[in-house]
């Protein structure tokens, strides 16, 4: 009777004894998803890692840093609301988590518009760690959009001083009727960046209120310039969405970028016409001068040595391909092109002075005496 009595009791601690392992078994696994979730993002595999955390999430719902994962992905797909949850569930399962704390903020004042629920949560990642600059400059654009100004100003002057902040210092003195003291942020912003079309526009504005007429029509002309850009883009862009396959908008798109010297999203469009039409030449030309102009002459040599190939009768490509070998180190292969392209045209003094640098690169004076003064006789 007595073995009957004790059996409860011996099945109690059993079943006891099998939820510490279970337990830990399932934070284990929790811990080898996050884990997964965090090579994934190594790869750029954003799709596997938000699997992978959300079943660490699943498996341990206490797994802060899963949670923060999931939030951070979230937002980068502009799901505010989730990416939010997800954040604020990091926050409450460990409290002095800086990293979520400036994330929260970031996506109520960028991803929601909602600076007033900002500021908590950016202040609260400043306590823990006062020298998160990002935090400072999220938290000093939310207190300009409050129109907290001089807080806005205390906080943006302690973040570097990189193009936005600036910009963001010029807008806060701006807001405040300061025109004097906002005009050489703006005047930085433009120096850096000098297609900042409403950097443009409030130093304009700033001028006007300081008596500097001139000025201020002048960038006001600019700012009025730049957004007709913006929307020739904006334009562009719609156009080839709606016909993909038509070069034309491409082409137009790619040669607005490179008059605005914005080299890597002329690369991008001209590399998808390529795609549509390798063997296209307009697309092949801009590309390659655009390699030459951004000093990438392996790559301009790669395109342009082609382009001779299919055009041998044009002086252009010859000159093109020959400066990119000059620029190598390759003279020889570049004088063959600088002698075919001016045999090809006979006017173009460009070329010959080309052909007279290469000649002096390998010690051949008379040559490239010659071809000198044939370069200055077309040009009078």
């Amino acid at each position: 009777m007595k073995t009957y009595l004790f059996c409860p009791f011996l099945l109690i601690f059993l079943s006891v004894g099998r939820l510490v392992p279970a337990e830990q078994g399932a934070s284990t696994e929790a811990a080898r998803a996050y884990q997964t979730g965090l090579q994934a993002l190594a790869q750029k595999d954003d799709r596997a890692a938000f699997a992978a955390f959300q079943q660490a999430v699943e498996l341990d719902v206490s797994h802060a840093e899963a949670h923060y994962q999931l939030g951070v992905l979230y937002g980068k797909q502009s799901q505010w609301k989730p990416a939010i949850q997800a954040l604020q569930a990091a926050i409450n399962l460990t409290p002095d988590f800086a990293d979520a704390h400036v994330r929260l903020g970031e996506a109520y004042l960028m991803g929601i518009a909602n600076a007033k629920d900002a500021v908590e949560p950016l202040q609260r990642a400043l306590q823990l760690q006062p020298d998160r600059f990002k935090a400072r400059r999220l938290l000093g654009t939310a207190y300009l959009r409050l129109n907290r100004i001089d807080e806005a100003i205390h906080h943006l002057k302690q973040a570097p001083q990189d193009t936005e902040a600036r910009y963001l210092l010029g807008l806060a003195y701006f807001q405040a009727e300061a025109f004097r003291q906002a005009i050489p942020y703006f005047e930085a912003v433009i120096k850096r960046q000098n297609r900042h079309a409403k950097a443009h526009f409030n130093l304009g504005n700033c001028y006007l209120r300081t008596g500097k007429i001139t000025e201020g029509r002048a960038a006001l002309r600019t700012f009025e310039k730049l957004t007709r850009e913006e929307e020739q883009l904006a334009t562009l862009q719609r156009l080839i969405l709606d016909t993909p396959q038509r070069l034309q908008h491409r082409y137009q798109l790619a040669e607005l970028h490179i008059k605005r010297t914005e080299w890597r999203p002329a690369i991008v469009v001209l590399k998808a016409c390529l795609a549509i039409a390798p063997n296209d030449e307009k697309a092949s030309e801009l590309l390659g001068y655009i390699h030459l102009q951004t000093e990438a002459y392996s790559d301009a040599l790669e395109v342009y040595g082609p382009l001779v190939e299919s055009h041998p009768e044009s002086a252009i490509y010859r000159n093109s391909l020959g400066i990119a070998y000059m620029m190598l180190k390759k003279t020889r292969q570049a004088i063959t092109q600088f002698e075919t392209a001016v045999r090809l045209n006979t006017t173009n003094p460009q070329l010959y002075r080309n052909l007279a640098n290469a000649y002096r690169q390998i010690g051949e004076e008379a040559k490239a005496e010659r071809a000198y003064q044939r370069y200055r006789s077309l040009r009078k």
